[in-house]
């Protein structure tokens, strides 16, 4: 099932990165601006957020601040650059399940799946964690998590009214993010350490349970049960 007009037209748009466009860039250009980008990744990785400036940056790469602005003029720009390819992973894998009418209940699956699996990589928590740190404390950071989250919401939605069309595009919105909010919780629980379970098969085969139940309408959301799926 694709997503109708209405949907789509409804959408969340993903601005293009801030950083100097790879069109433009010759092959040494992109090797110094994926050293770059792979340079932040690290250095926000060991020292968190409040040591992820240009100047600290910069010098970690054994370049000017000049320089590196040439390739990314704000701490936002590299911020993005260095996060933004798991958020784009998903987004097509979203984008293309909806318009490409895959199976959609198979699809939501192996996508929730994986989020499982993401949120308990130590790197990929831990890295999370250090951008929402960020975002607590450096405002012109917060707009991008709120970009992020409102497109992956909105995507996740449509494919939630592709499994069950019986949902309302606000329903479906609503699940979209109860989900997200499930793997964000996880995500923050490994990145802090916590990692601490009885026994975490279990709780992710709780966490499945309560996805179908949201999907089937099983559950309630707020002070109504959702339509079931038939």
């Amino acid at each position: 099932m694709t997503a109708s007009g209405k949907q789509r037209a409804r959408a969340p748009r993903i601005r293009k990165p801030a950083d100097v466009a790879r069109r433009r860039l010759r092959p040494q250009g992109m090797r110094t601006r994926d050293a770059i980008v792979r340079t932040a990744r690290a250095l926000l990785l060991e020292c968190g957020g409040l040591e992820f400036t240009l100047r600290a940056i910069a010098q970690r790469a054994g370049i000017t601040v000049s320089n590196l602005q040439y390739y990314f003029p704000t701490r936002l720009a590299v911020l993005r650059a260095v996060l933004e390819p798991v958020i784009d992973g998903y987004m097509r894998d979203l984008r293309g399940t909806v318009d490409g009418g895959a199976a959609p209940r198979a699809t939501l699956d192996a996508l929730v799946v994986r989020a499982l699996h993401d949120a308990r990589d130590l790197e990929n928590a831990a890295l999370w964690c250090h951008f929402l740190a960020l975002v607590a404390i450096d405002d012109p950071s917060a707009p991008l998590l709120d970009e992020w989250h409102g497109a992956l919401s909105h995507e996740m939605a449509v494919l939630v009214g592709a499994v069950n069309p019986a949902f309302s595009y606000p329903e479906s919105l609503e699940i979209a993010i109860l989900i997200i909010a499930i793997v964000d919780g996880v995500t923050v629980r490994t990145g802090t350490g916590m990692r601490a379970c009885a026994s975490p098969d279990a709780l992710d085969a709780s966490f499945l349970a309560a996805v179908d139940g949201l999907l089937r309408g099983t559950l309630r959301a707020g002070p109504r049960a959702l339509v079931t799926l038939s």
